[in-house]
């Protein structure tokens, strides 16, 4: 990967709106070479363009993490059903004697009960742990800063 790639990527999650007159500027390549460059990427290295969103606006005051451990023979349906369910925003496989860890978004704590009781009638789990989230500090920073994004280029080298 090219130091432009990585600089275009920053940008990119650091405003994905921003004209791509002012990127084009600013990393110092053709707006036309950009825009070949930002399309080459969808499905490669980017997995999706999307807006981060606070739920507690929508009335979602509950938002959670939870990890979940299942015998072998259950978790494909643990995932079935993790996967499935609108109120999962998001869905890693885990390790450290877990299988999943699930981030969920619920009106309130009681809904977020009733989810993990309606899972257990469905699977038998060898242990869950919940983890509800009191205050988000920092999402999707990771590469969203340019001058960082160079100092980790520098640092690779």
């Amino acid at each position: 990967m090219k130091i432009s790639d990585l600089l275009i990527v920053s940008y990119l999650r650091q405003d994905a709106r921003m004209k791509l007159t002012d990127m084009s500027r600013a990393i110092r390549i053709p707006v036309s070479t950009l825009f070949d460059k930002i399309k080459t990427y969808e499905g490669s290295l980017i997995k999706k363009n999307t807006a981060l969103v606070r739920f507690e606006r929508f009335g979602y005051q509950a938002k959670a993490m939870i990890v979940f451990s299942a015998r072998k023979k259950d978790r494909q349906k643990l995932f079935e059903i993790l996967n499935k369910n609108s109120n999962v925003n998001s869905l890693c496989r885990v390790n450290n004697e877990w299988d999943y860890m699930a981030e969920v978004v619920f009106v309130g704590v009681k809904e977020v009960e009733d989810f993990l009781e309606d899972i257990e009638e469905q699977v038998k789990l060898k242990n869950k742990k919940i983890f509800y989230v009191i205050d988000e500090i920092k999402k999707e920073e990771f590469l969203a800063n340019p001058k960082k994004a160079q100092m980790i280029w520098k640092a690779q080298k």
